[in-house]
């Protein structure tokens, strides 16, 4: 029945919301029915899901590389978790901080309209300085927090990779008729994580962080020149 649509949700001016299926558009940057998950009446985006499978990925990660105490990890752990639950909250509020309008125009139009970019920056820099006032306020090592931030991103970012399989210009000659930059970026990923590991204590060392930032900026920069 819905082979080659997509869905398209939209509030009107009267706050009602309107859910359609339609044809497939080749202009609208609206996802393919293929995208989301049907359970019951709602509609799940796989990209939801490939997040939050990442961020377990990455919590998973950071639990085989701590090596501090347990008192240290519950108490990193719990910053980190407020920081993702702070900026979920100020990403999905944003509209409303940009428009305060919306509340007595739109209000049902609140509940439904995404952050966008504005608001996925708002909601990380609001995040970012809470969590490091938080830090000051423990008495916990920067250093500390960072690199736990940092060993969580990566192995996000190695499960992330491992199900969106994004590609680049065309390859001649090749076993790929394009690039396939998610090998690229697992490969690095893989790299990294591996290196990680067979540091002596990479958490609480303070250079950890710029020794990643120099390797992942170099691998990051090789990618964009071999698929550029």
């Amino acid at each position: 029945m819905y082979k080659n649509s997509f869905a398209l949700f939209s509030i009107d001016d009267k706050g009602m919301k309107d859910f359609l299926v339609i044809g497939e558009h080749p202009t609208l940057g609206v996802r393919n029915m293929n995208d989301v998950i049907d359970v019951g009446p709602l509609l799940i985006r796989t990209s939801w899901l490939i997040w939050l499978v990442a961020g377990a990925g990455g919590y998973l990660f950071w639990r085989v590389v701590w090596t501090g105490s347990s008192e240290q990890r519950r108490c990193i752990q719990q910053l980190l978790i407020d920081g993702v639950f702070v900026y979920l909250v100020v990403w999905k509020i944003s509209p409303v901080l940009m428009d305060p309008s919306l509340l007595w125009h739109n209000p049902l139009g609140v509940l439904y309209l995404p952050g966008g970019d504005r608001g996925v920056m708002l909601g990380a820099v609001t995040a970012a300085a809470v969590t490091i006032f938080r830090t000051y306020r423990q008495n916990i090592p920067m250093h500390l927090l960072v690199n736990s931030t940092i060993v969580v991103y990566l192995g996000a970012h190695f499960v992330y990779y491992l199900f969106e399989r994004p590609y680049g210009p065309p390859l001649v000659h090749f076993l790929f008729a394009l690039h396939p930059i998610h090998l690229y970026q697992l490969f690095l990923a893989a790299v990294v994580m591996l290196w990680t590991i067979w540091q002596r204590n990479p958490l609480e060392r303070a250079e950890y962080t710029y020794l990643f930032l120099t390797i992942w900026g170099g691998g990051q920069w090789m990618i964009w020149m071999i698929a550029k």
